[in-house]
């Protein structure tokens, strides 16, 4: 099951309970997206928050970088972060098809 969850939510324990869950899924074979929205930008600016932490470790569960928001952030966004958390974030794609995924969660 594909499954695309977003990050809304600027609590650090919002935040921490939407991506524990797309870890634990993926550790079960699930396709997990993430998409952080503006608000929780800022604690990934965070080296001590758990988020921080988390997004560092995407690719150790096969999940792909997660998704920015490209109307608020553009390419100058991640040079602000050290380089393995910005190997982890990427610009959104310009098309998504809601249809690719068979639940879309939000925290």
């Amino acid at each position: 099951m594909k499954l695309l969850i977003q990050l809304r939510t600027a609590t650090e324990i919002a935040s921490y309970e939407g991506c524990a869950l797309a870890l634990t899924l993926a550790t079960f074979g699930h396709e997990v997206q993430l998409y952080l929205d503006a608000p929780v930008f800022g604690l990934l600016m965070q080296p001590k928050s758990r988020l921080h932490g988390m997004i560092q470790s995407l690719e150790l569960y096969d999940i792909p970088p997660a998704w920015l928001p490209d109307d608020v952030f553009s390419g100058w966004v991640t040079g602000m972060l050290p380089s393995d958390l910005a190997a982890q974030l990427m610009l959104i794609p310009e098309v998504i098809d809601s249809r690719d995924f068979a639940q879309i969660l939000t925290f």
